[in-house]
């Protein structure tokens, strides 16, 4: 019997920001699934420095991070990708031009500039949403440069948003960027997301896509989804991705990840 991969977003698919803790029934299920043979992947936007420990205690197979671009399997690094460092360099210079406020995420920490962690209210709220430690947070430097998979940016008061983006398009060619809201954005190295990274742990388990489940809730997760054989949207899923899912689940907190394992008989 070919080997199953279930993949599963992290915030709001597998860990509720409402109750901040990952279900009970969703811990229970997807040991339960592993217990059958099969192989229970994260497959996530955040960094591999962004885990609580809860989640790693989980004992995943897999970890597919920052959409794609890192990727450790059964504890070996699978892939890694990280920017140019000649890219980074300009989108750094960018950001000091436009008033853009940013954040270098890798696999160890994220790396800050000092004025930005002084002036930027977001940097206190990352520390607590994701239950980091205070230090976490780096002051950037250039000998950090090759760890850097993905940068946040915002935009603030006296920002200039539409010139920085303006400036970006000068890199269409080598990097992609993923609009959160109005004045936060995702920039990756070109070519990257969360199907990519499940495309390549398929490689790495020598199967095939319709051996492939994927749990998801938000916009970015689409790719993620139509790429699996089997896409799942969560209940409380948005509703651009319930429309391209094959199955839609029941919310992340009325034991939604259990009932998509049970329907497709998996657990």
């Amino acid at each position: 019997m070919s080997v199953k991969l279930i993949f599963v977003d992290v915030d709001d698919t597998l860990y509720s920001k409402r109750t901040r803790k990952v279900p009970d029934s969703a811990r229970t299920a997807l040991k339960k699934a592993q217990q059958n043979g099969h192989k229970v992947l994260i497959n996530t936007g955040r960094p591999m420095a962004y885990f609580e420990k809860e989640i790693l205690d989980l004992g995943f197979d897999g970890y597919l991070c920052s959409n794609g671009q890192y990727i450790m399997i059964d504890d070996q690094l699978v892939y890694h990708q990280t920017f140019p460092k000649d890219t980074l360099e300009a989108v750094m210079e960018a950001c000091k031009k436009y008033h853009i406020f940013g954040t270098l995420e890798g696999d160890q920490c994220s790396y800050f500039r000092n004025h930005d962690i002084d002036f930027h209210p977001h940097y206190g709220f990352m520390i607590q949403a994701f239950d980091l430690e205070p230090e976490m947070p780096h002051e950037f430097s250039w000998d950090n440069a090759d760890s850097c998979e993905k940068i946040i940016v915002f935009g603030g008061e006296g920002s200039d948003v539409p010139g920085f983006l303006k400036e970006l398009d000068r890199f269409r060619d080598v990097l992609d960027y993923i609009t959160i809201d109005d004045t936060q954005f995702e920039i990756l190295v070109k070519g990257h997301n969360k199907a990519t990274g499940l495309e390549e742990a398929v490689k790495y388990y020598q199967t095939s896509l319709e051996n492939c489940y994927a749990f998801g809730d938000s916009n970015n997760d689409t790719e993620m989804i139509q790429t699996a054989g089997h896409g799942i949207a969560m209940g409380n899923a948005c509703d651009e991705l319930k429309e391209i899912a094959d199955y839609i689940t029941t919310d992340i907190d009325e034991d939604g990840i259990s009932h998509g394992l049970k329907h497709f008989h998996l657990i």
